[in-house]
């Protein structure tokens, strides 16, 4: 049986008992087994989270954590949170009654960080133990599976090669731990890319576009429309002055998919097989149309259809001034292969070359 590690910082004696009991039986019930540590003071739990030894999946962290009958009028819970989300990896919810007394920095919430009022009805257990079964904390943890391509990389790769960077005398030393975290990564991808089956549509985005500054495979929002640049990367690159090898920039609007498939608004998750409108929709899904390439959809985005007929271009100075004024906003990134896919498919589409007609009678004729 698979087992949830589980870290409950926790002061309140009541509460402690209301975990013991809402733990036990919520193992009755599920193929999931939470096995927990349960600390009553700060001091406790950052000497448990600084132990290498010991890990985690998630962690349950009240904020005020009184100690010997003191009162906590700093709310150390913070801390606490403050260190797992600074050097581990694992999702964190904070329950407390006084959830006013979160720290500003820790005040953004999202899948791994949720911050729940004492007494709210809300499973905890059960939302720790879905992410627990996406399998993230066994692949990012300090025994995860990251580790581990790390270690082999290091001794099976990096070990091999590191005279080509010991020996480079054209870069300094800030060049070269860029260049070898690179080709570390590179080599991470081919560990992954070996057990891998098909792609989530998550893959398809870096949510929250990495790179400082518009770059290609961006999406973007423009005047209540998206747009992907497609501008090449070795021309929109910023270079060390701070210019650019293109003084445009290039966009393919992405359409939704009621734009471009008649009737698709009639379409549910039950519509049968033969219905037409879903078997042209499974032509665009599969990219089986020149002159569109399908964009899935995420959290933040609608499923849709780059066109690459309906293009705009506008100048560097221009993206720049709307993306300081908020009239350009940077969604994502859509991320390796499929940006590499999409730039190949628009390329082949502009350099068909189509063959020359012939008149068919004519040939015919010539041939006897």
């Amino acid at each position: 049986m698979k087992e949830l590690k589980l870290l409950i910082v926790e002061d309140d004696q009541e509460l402690i008992t209301s975990y013991h009991r809402d733990i036990k039986s919520f193992n009755l019930d599920s193929d999931i087994k939470i096995v927990y540590e349960l600390v009553s003071e700060k001091e406790n739990a950052l000497s448990i989270l600084d132990n290498k030894e010991i890990y985690f999946d998630a962690a349950i962290v009240d904020l005020k954590l009184d100690s010997k009958g003191k009162p906590d009028e700093n709310y150390s819970g913070n801390e606490v949170i403050r260190k797992i989300k600074t050097n581990l990896r694992f999702p964190v919810f904070v329950v407390t009654g006084t959830p006013q007394h979160i720290a500003d920095d820790l005040k953004i919430q999202n899948d791994f960080f949720k911050i729940k009022t004492r007494g709210e009805e809300d499973n905890h257990l059960q939302q720790l133990v879905d992410i627990y079964n996406t399998g993230i904390t066994k692949i990012i943890n300090s025994k995860g599976h990251i580790e581990n391509f790390l270690n082999n990389i290091f001794w099976n790769h990096l070990s091999n090669s590191m005279g080509n960077w010991i020996n480079d005398v054209t870069r300094n030393p800030d060049e070269k731990q860029k260049s070898l975290l690179r080709y570390t990564i590179m080599h991470m991808q081919e560990y992954i890319d070996e057990d891998i089956e098909k792609y989530h549509p998550s893959e398809f985005y870096i949510t929250k576009p990495i790179k400082q500054n518009i770059f290609t495979g961006d999406i973007i929002s423009y005047e209540n429309n998206k747009y992907i640049v497609l501008t090449p990367s070795c021309d929109i690159v910023l270079r060390n002055n701070g210019t650019r090898n293109t003084k445009y920039i290039l966009f393919c609007k992405i359409k939704t998919l009621a734009e471009v498939i008649p009737n698709y608004e009639t379409l549910t998750i039950v519509t049968g097989q033969n219905n037409p409108v879903k078997t042209q929709l499974n032509i665009y899904i599969k990219n089986n149309k020149q002159n569109f390439h399908f964009v899935p959809k995420s959290n933040s985005l609608e499923a849709g259809l780059i066109d690459f007929q309906d293009k705009k271009t506008m100048s560097e100075i221009d993206v720049n001034e709307k993306i300081a004024n908020g009239q350009i906003i940077r969604n994502a990134t859509v991320s390796m292969p499929f940006l590499k896919d999409i730039i190949s498919r628009y390329s082949n589409y502009y350099s068909r070359q189509g063959s020359p007609d012939f008149n068919v009678e004519e040939v015919y004729r010539s041939l006897f």
